[in-house]
């Protein structure tokens, strides 16, 4: 599996506005963004609905390691710059 095969089971899964990913080693590395992350939502809640469409494919070793950062429009705006992207 590769970064684009992740990139579009989530776009095609989930509400995205944007979704970039990476791979480094054996851990893919997932910004997603969309409105669908508002105020309030904790980061658990957030990296929960990332993993739904992904289960499958970590429960049968395909993916062996993730790490999520999911932002709403406006945390993104904000952080963009930070992220490198």
């Amino acid at each position: 599996m590769d970064v684009d095969d992740i990139k579009s089971i989530l776009l095609k899964n989930l509400a995205l506005d944007e979704a970039y990913v990476s791979l480094y080693k054996d851990n893919y590395q997932i910004i997603a963004v969309s409105h669908i992350f508002y105020d309030g939502m904790t980061e658990l809640e957030r990296h929960k609905i990332i993993y739904a469409p992904l289960m499958k494919y970590i429960l049968n070793n395909e993916i062996h390691s993730i790490s999520i950062q999911a932002f709403n429009p406006q945390e993104w705006n904000k952080k963009r710059g930070l992220c490198g992207v």
